[in-house]
């Protein structure tokens, strides 16, 4: 009884399994009726892999406990838990990768896993306690649903004797399912090794797949590669000249703080929303068309710090290797005070910007709401200053939280009152509620420019400006459904939203001035390296020129593509080998060109392409130690 049960349970279950699939469709880009059959077929056979799990979980428990001598157990009491645990988990991953991807575009991957392994990053996601409690409902409602499931097969069976679904028949689909998923797979490989983007691209949303490649066996058999040259780079040993830059000595060194606001974006930055820093940038310089280098906050402060494109984060942060800026501050003797509200852990700045500044000159808070956590930490940073050795010149960091999701703020920093009262990420409606979801993220901007105000009185209060370099920005950007996304970090597209952050810069001595030509992330380590006394060429240590000399591309990246844009196109590719190669290349306006157009646009930008990748790894101990640095050029007019 007990396998006729069983039986009809993973049928059940597998239905249930490709019906979770299926949810995924609607992201699927089938413009064929080939195309939609293929992804039909490969989610059919997905979902019996899938359902395989509790089958085999179940069978090879029976079947020790038919072959081993004197181990006799009532099968019921085993397996059906076996069987119930084995499902419940199979559907919770899948609806659970089914939930991020609706939000994020991506599915459960290394970067989750990263995110629930690692110190702080739980809390750096930010879930409010009615996410919580609607993730706590949800499983338990696929427990109880599938508790009742396996309890009413077993109580029909019991009263009628018989099975919905006879043996043979399981047996003939569970065959034919498998065959179909081996084929799958191989016309997977096939399609990567002969550059089907429509297929791959199709495929690519059913969640958990293996993406089979088998380039080698194909061109054993002759079957020629058509598909683009798979780039991956910035991996290997670091040969980077991070100490004993030239430079000359200064009779006194500035004071330099840098304050960076998660997900503030540029158009924060105005006499309403920030007055403080608008202010602030009157008598400044102001960047108006600044970009970070990359979407994500790992990417966007390790461009500011080291003036490298993100694909060299991976190596730098295995290697812990610390940038030339915060090295030429220590080894010039300045007091540090770093200070954080979320983690120096998550994202791991620890191990890469910060790499072996001692404990004792990092404060990360970390808990109660993050807008409380961004005023004690400027209140300490202005304790810090007050107490600092003015005969000796100090850095301050100071990160802001409040500008991340949820978005919160005091009730006093309120301006826009139809804000969203509190975010659940499982409930909440992106097409109906991104207006208030967007007031919330401006309250907390309005807070954090409080806080920023508190700073700058002091700084003014205690004659500081004359002699301290004063730097606010964003560490990437925030999307409220402009281009059809909400946050930030959507790995194959870098939207102006996500990227493009204010740049407000004091400067003792340096005349207020709105620059106007394009800016990035990059260059701010090169411009406070030369403020400092640095003479050699910014070129030899990073790979931009400081933000004053107009750069003729802009490179920003996430954890597995990489963009190359200017005024004219956005060009992104994977660079880690994580997915498969192809260019996605959009217009100024972040509107997707039509494949000739964009095979085109990749024509024409081959040359500023292949540069980027030469440059991503000229600091690599693999290549010639010898070779000039690579100057940024472009080999081709975007006019051409």
């Amino acid at each position: 009884m007990t396998a006729t049960v069983l039986r009809s349970y993973f049928v059940v279950l597998y239905l249930a399994v490709f019906a979770m699939i299926s949810l995924f469709w609607g992201f699927a880009d089938t413009d064929s009726a080939i195309l939609k059959l293929l992804l039909i077929a490969a989610s059919a056979s997905h979902a019996a892999l899938y359902t395989l799990i509790p089958v085999g979980l179940t069978w090879a428990v029976q079947r020790i406990n038919t072959l081993v001598p004197g181990l006799r157990y009532p099968e019921a009491r085993i397996l059906y838990p076996l069987a119930y645990l084995g499902g419940s988990l199979v559907l919770i991953a899948l609806y659970a990768d089914y939930r991020v991807y609706t939000l994020y575009d991506y599915h459960l991957n290394g970067f989750v896993w990263n995110l629930v392994s690692t110190r702080g990053g739980i809390d750096a996601l930010g879930a409010t306690h009615s996410t919580m409690l609607t993730v706590a409902l949800q499983v338990g409602a696929f427990l109880v649903a599938n508790a009742l499931t396996l309890w009413g097969l077993h109580y029909l069976h019991h009263a009628t004797g018989r099975s919905a679904v006879s043996a043979r028949s399981v047996r003939y689909a569970a065959i034919t399912l498998i065959i179909g998923l081996c084929v799958g797979e191989i016309g997977h490989a096939y399609s990567v090794h002969t550059g089907q983007e429509g297929y791959l691209q199709a495929s690519d949303v059913i969640p958990f797949r293996f993406n089979t490649t088998a380039s080698g066996t194909f061109n054993r058999l002759g079957i020629e590669r058509t598909a683009l040259t798979e780039r991956r780079i910035a991996s290997g040993e670091i040969a980077y000249p991070g100490r004993h830059l030239e430079a000359k000595a200064l009779d006194h060194y500035p004071n330099v703080i840098m304050l960076v606001g998660e997900s503030f974006r540029w158009d924060l930055l105005n006499p309403e929303i920030t007055p403080n820093l608008w202010a602030f940038s009157q008598q400044a310089l102001r960047f108006d068309q600044h970009y970070s280098g990359g979407n994500r906050t790992r990417m966007g402060l390790f461009s500011m710090f080291y003036g490298l494109y993100a694909p060299y984060w991976y190596s730098f942060e295995r290697q812990r290797v610390a940038p030339a800026l915060m090295n030429f501050l220590r080894d010039r003797d300045y007091q540090l005070a770093l200070h954080t509200s979320q983690s120096f852990d998550y994202p791991e700045l620890r191990h890469t910007v910060f790499t072996d500044v001692p404990e004792q000159y990092m404060q990360e808070l970390q808990q109660g709401e993050p807008w409380r956590r961004d005023r004690q930490n400027i209140s300490d940073l202005i304790d810090k200053l007050d107490q600092r050795d003015p005969q000796r010149p100090f850095y301050g960091f100071m990160f802001f939280e409040s500008t991340h999701a949820p978005y919160t703020f005091p009730p006093e920093a309120v301006i826009r009152p139809d804000f969203e009262p509190e975010l659940d990420y499982l409930r909440m409606n992106l097409q109906t509620n991104i207006d208030r979801i967007h007031a919330r993220y401006i309250n907390a901007a309005h807070h954090v420019d409080n806080e920023v105000g508190r700073l700058l009185d002091y700084l003014k209060q205690h004659n500081m400006l004359d002699n301290t370099i004063v730097l606010f920005t964003g560490d990437h950007g925030e999307e409220f459904m402009e281009k059809g996304h909400w946050g930030h970090g959507r790995d194959k597209v870098f939207p102006e939203e996500q990227i493009r952050v204010p740049l407000v810069l004091w400067m003792p001595g340096q005349a207020a001035k709105v620059v106007q030509h394009r800016t990035s992330h990059l260059q701010i380590s090169p411009t406070l390296l030369t403020r400092l006394g640095v003479t050699q060429p910014p070129l030899s240590y990073s790979s931009a020129t400081d933000l004053f000399t107009p750069m003729p591309y802009f490179v920003t990246g996430g954890y597995d593509y990489m963009a190359v844009f200017d005024e004219h196109y956005k060009i992104t590719f994977p660079f880690t080998g994580s997915d498969y190669f192809r260019y996605l290349s959009n217009n100024a306006q972040d509107q997707a060109l039509g494949r000739e157009d964009a095979r085109t646009v990749v024509a024409r930008y081959q040359g500023t392409i292949d540069a980027v990748v030469e440059e991503s790894q000229r600091f690599l101990r693999k290549r010639s130690q010898q070779a000039p640095p690579i100057g940024l050029v472009t080999t081709c007019d975007p006019k051409c």
